[in-house]
């Protein structure tokens, strides 16, 4: 479900209740707001009056929705983590969130470290804003003790990745494009036997379908009961994927068979289309120690797609992991770069655009 959340109902919200936050202005208009709280990033927004591309969670509306909100007890089912947008917590999931595999949902418990966090927030310049945590968390299942983390985000802004394509201007026209990236680096203060992940995720208006670039031998793992065919189609070179926000299911795939770059397209409330392309490093060589609770030792997933059920607001969820550190991986820190990129225009235009930057025919 589409909330339809403004860029000043959200600034709104957050000065009324003290949140710090910065505003990151975008290409032609557009902008993002940087929040304190759980380290989120919320928006693109076209303009100030303009609703959020990403889901955000409906509370945003409503002054005393929100307050009871940031009030609410912790946890995955209180939902006080859920404000929607981008945002990073720590993989493995199975290590960090849930105490017993046997019991996922039940054991499932969300580390108030990483969600809301403490993070600092600081702008960087007129075009980047860094939020940054230290971590301390305790680890279940596939590994015991607890881990010191140390994990830093620069959100900044990024130029149109067509530009130099000599046809950009007949490509583009009638288009509005906007650009971030977030650089994240996560270290750990001592090596051990512990490996974690800066995991990365984006809440999704449903309604649309996602793009999945990958090998015609793309393997993948339903975490939850099976997809289905009716909203997963796989094809000689992608992915398709339905989110729906109405029939709950997770899939990974994996890293040797997906190419770091997945698109989404949907609409918005006025019918003009938009085309998200994330851009990242998915690194076969990484250990991407994440593992479904149902499958001990079943890694090697550098992407998961989540469709929710209406259970927690009704969204779809792109998730990608940053390199692994810690363990036998010989690495005790890692810098990454998560890019998103927005197209707003003509629906044919959107299509010829995902044909250049993901290699498929729409």
């Amino acid at each position: 479900m589409n909330n339809q959340i403004t860029h000043n109902q959200v600034a709104r919200r957050l000065e009324e209740n003290d949140i710090p936050y910065g505003v990151l202005e975008l290409q032609n208009g557009a902008s993002v707001i940087v929040s304190q709280r759980g380290g989120r990033v919320l928006g693109p927004f076209l303009a100030k009056d303009g609703e959020s591309i990403l889901w955000l969670n409906g509370i945003f509306a409503d002054a005393a929705a929100f307050n009871t909100f940031l009030n609410s007890a912790a946890g995955l089912d209180a939902g006080n983590w859920n404000l929607g947008g981008d945002r990073f917590w720590m993989a493995p999931e199975i290590q960090y969130n849930v105490k017993d595999r046997s019991r996922f949902w039940e054991s499932y418990t969300l580390p108030e470290q990483v969600d809301p966090g403490q993070y600092a927030l600081e702008q960087v310049n007129e075009h980047a804003w860094r939020l940054s945590q230290n971590l301390t968390l305790a680890t279940y299942n596939v590994a015991s003790g607890n881990k010191d983390l140390h994990l830093e985000r620069l959100v900044r802004r990024v130029e149109d990745p067509l530009r130099h394509l000599n046809s950009y201007a007949q490509l583009t026209q009638g288009v509005t494009f906007a650009g971030l990236e977030q650089v994240v680096s996560l270290s750990e203060k001592e090596p051990d036997g512990i490996m974690s992940e800066a995991w990365n995720l984006v809440q999704l208006n449903p309604g649309g379908t996602l793009l999945i670039p990958a090998s015609p031998c793309v393997e993948y793992t339903d975490y939850y009961d099976p997809v289905g065919d009716e909203l997963q189609s796989i094809h000689s070179n992608h992915v398709r994927l339905k989110l729906t926000g109405a029939n709950q299911y997770k899939v990974g795939y994996k890293a040797a068979h997906v190419f770091g770059r997945i698109g989404y397209l949907n609409r918005l409330s006025d019918g003009r289309c938009y085309l998200l392309v994330r851009s990242f490093f998915s690194n076969p060589s990484a250990a991407y120690a994440e593992e479904p609770a149902h499958l001990p030792g079943g890694r090697g997933h550098s992407v998961h797609i989540y469709n929710d059920s209406g259970q927690f607001g009704g969204f779809g969820e792109l998730e990608c992991n940053a390199q692994t550190i810690g363990g036998a991986t010989g690495r005790s820190s890692s810098t990454d770069q998560m890019v998103l990129w927005l197209y707003v225009g003509d629906e044919d235009k959107l299509k010829e655009i995902t044909r250049h930057l993901l290699g498929i025919d729409v």
